[in-house]
């Protein structure tokens, strides 16, 4: 009973559909003939104006069209005029078509989705989303020129021979220390130069230079430079959960930071509402301060420093990248913090990494700097790389000399005679020859029967 009833329905909407099309749809069409003729001469008296200043067969069929009645005109004569005017238009349309067939063959179909940049255009594009690569946004060329490399607010890091060399920790044989020059050509080492192989480490020297390194005390906010408040500020923030508020105000910095004549600045450093907003911040995160993670490193500034970043990166990554301006700013605290997380220490970090890691192995405050460490750290990379003459030298195997004939004939005639023999050394074991001779592939008949 379902189907039929199905059927039923199906056959009276049928019914309903042909009523509506061939009996409603006309009878309405009569009623209202004006208004539907109307739009449609309007749509053809358009299509043949384009055409009308060229042709007079146009502007006569415009003309006519233009006078006519609407509501006097049947389906079937509007019809005709559509189809007419059609029949002009359609030739423009077919050569657009063509237009953009071609189009499509030699455009890709993401073509207008694709933006292109280059190095500078993609940093300047990046900076907008991420404020902390603004620092750098403009200075591409500069950054991948040598005049970088060992000048300028960004010159690159220090090697340790490098390092030695611009302190003056390398001598010679008269103790003179040696010249840059004579140990790098191009800011590279070479072997060809004289200091290569033949410097000698000044152990007391390195030793001061690297407890200067280590930096000044630490003595709470008050004395902190700007930057480093700032700095203080947002890894506090970061520790005590507050990672929004960090990333704004290290990102505030970077848009805050200028270079002018080489020398770089930020002002929003010294602006008074935002030294007052630091204050009220590390107020608000004081309790972090009592830990021990970072009261044991409260000596020196660089130790704590990086004592500090640890004990934020317990909650969530932060990397060196979110605070570029500080390498320019304060470049001993960018190495004592880029360090932090890696197997080795830079050149110019050494200092608070041997302080922090004596630090943590007493696990109390050490209020002597501990740079004794670094010290043979900077002499083991330098001898690995062959520039002091303490380094190992294998020695050349010995070789025995030839006896004259006559003297051969007398050891062999002592040899004869003799029957005491050396006692064997207990560090050697003896195996006995092998009973098997040597394996040949080529000498093997059953692989030989194989391959033929």
């Amino acid at each position: 009973m379902n189907g039929r009833d199905n059927r039923d329905d199906h056959l009276f909407l049928w019914c309903a559909f042909l009523v509506f099309v061939f009996v409603l749809l006309p009878a309405l069409y009569v009623v209202y003939a004006d208004d539907v003729n109307r739009p449609l001469l309007a749509l053809a008296e358009a299509q043949i104006q384009v055409f009308a200043p060229f042709f007079e067969e146009a502007q006569t069929a415009w003309a006519r069209i233009a006078e006519a009645d609407p509501a006097s005109l049947s389906w079937e004569t509007m019809q005709k005029v559509l189809r007419y005017t059609g029949s002009w238009i359609r030739w423009p349309f077919a050569l657009l078509l063509v237009l953009f067939g071609v189009a499509a063959i030699f455009m890709g179909r993401v073509g207008s989705l694709v933006r292109r940049f280059n190095m500078e255009s993609l940093l300047r594009n990046n900076a907008e989303s991420f404020p902390c690569l603004r620092p750098v946004v403009g200075r591409g060329k500069y950054l991948l020129s040598p005049e970088s490399h060992d000048s300028g607010p960004w010159k690159i890091a220090r090697t340790p021979v490098q390092f030695a060399l611009e302190n003056g920790l390398l001598l010679d044989e008269q103790g003179k220390a040696f010249t840059p020059g004579q140990a790098l050509k191009n800011g590279l080492p070479s072997t060809e130069l004289p200091a290569w192989g033949n410097a000698r480490l000044d152990g007391e020297k390195a030793l001061r230079v690297l407890t200067e390194q280590l930096g000044k005390r630490f003595e709470g906010y008050e004395g902190l430079s700007p930057c480093r408040r700032a700095l203080a500020v947002a890894f506090l923030a970061y520790a005590g959960g507050d990672k929004k508020g960090c990333v704004a105000l290290l990102d505030a910095v970077s848009l805050s930071y200028r270079e002018e004549t080489g020398q770089a600045s930020c002002p929003l450093l010294e602006d008074g509402d935002f030294a007052n907003k630091l204050k009220t911040q590390w107020e608000r995160h004081a309790s972090v301060l009592n830990e021990k993670c970072l009261s044991i490193h409260a000596a020196y500034e660089l130790p704590w420093f990086m004592a500090l970043l640890y004990r934020a990166r317990q909650k969530g990554v932060l990397a060196s990248s979110q605070f570029l301006w500080l390498r320019p700013l304060d470049r001993p605290l960018w190495y004592a913090l880029n360090q932090c997380g890696g197997r080795a220490a830079w050149a110019e970090g050494f200092a608070p990494w041997a302080h922090y890691t004596a630090e943590e192995k007493e696990r109390k405050t050490l209020t002597k700097p501990h740079v004794a460490p670094a010290v043979a750290s900077l002499r083991e990379a330098l001898s690995a790389q062959g520039w002091l003459t303490e380094i190992f030298v294998p020695p050349m195997p010995e070789t025995i000399p030839v006896p004259p004939a006559d003297a051969a004939e007398t050891s062999n005639s002592e040899a004869e005679t003799s029957s005491i023999e050396s006692p064997p050394d207990a560090d050697v074991v003896l195996c006995p020859p092998e009973e098997n001779p040597e394996y040949d592939a080529n000498e093997d008949e059953h692989l030989a029967d194989e391959y033929y």
